[in-house]
């Protein structure tokens, strides 16, 4: 019977431990369930420290205003810190914020160049939101030379990864090109 307690407060240690040794894990926790002044105050330390997960997240908080005043330059420091550590996330974000943000051209002096060179490197580490934008990209003529062939390659790329929007579009393509 002592040996049974003595396992049972042995695992309830090592889970409470466990539980309280997963900060990144609390910090997304908060940001999911939108206690995004928690989120920020538990993911800062841990960015500042180069995890390039909470610098993604606190990035998206500072660009929409999310338990923080909104800052998009700020939210591109932090978004390129994690990509530069290989975080294709960050890459793809880097591109939205570049395409849709308000202040974006006070960032660089072409803001669709930008997003498209961070579309690209996301994509072609096989991120497929990131394959799939630089393909409306190319479609739009946005940031690179107009071209339906590498847009509708980009995407097709995309809809052999499961994106959705990228598998309708080239349902749609496809069968616009068959009604020819």
């Amino acid at each position: 019977m002592t040996g049974r307690i003595v396992f049972l407060l042995c695992a309830w240690f090592a889970a409470a431990c466990v539980s309280a040794a997963d900060p990144l894990g609390d910090a997304l926790k908060a940001y999911d369930s939108g206690n995004y002044k928690k989120a920020v105050t538990l993911l800062r330390p841990l960015a500042d420290r180069g995890d390039s997960v909470a610098q993604l997240k606190l990035g998206m908080l500072y660009y929409y205003g999310y338990g923080v005043p909104e800052d998009e330059p700020r939210a591109v420091s932090w978004l390129k810190m994690s990509a530069a550590q290989g975080n294709l996330d960050a890459m793809y974000q880097l591109g939205n914020v570049y395409t849709f943000g308000a202040e974006t051209h006070k960032l660089t002096a072409d803001a669709d160049v930008e997003a498209v060179k961070w579309y690209f490197e996301a994509a072609r580490a096989g991120h497929k939101d990131g394959q799939y934008a630089l393909g409306l990209m190319f479609l739009a003529g946005k940031g690179v030379v107009q071209s339906q062939d590498e847009g509708l390659a980009w995407i097709r790329r995309a809809a052999a990864l499961g994106h959705r929007e990228a598998q309708n579009f080239v349902s749609g393509a496809d069968a616009h090109t068959t009604q020819r």
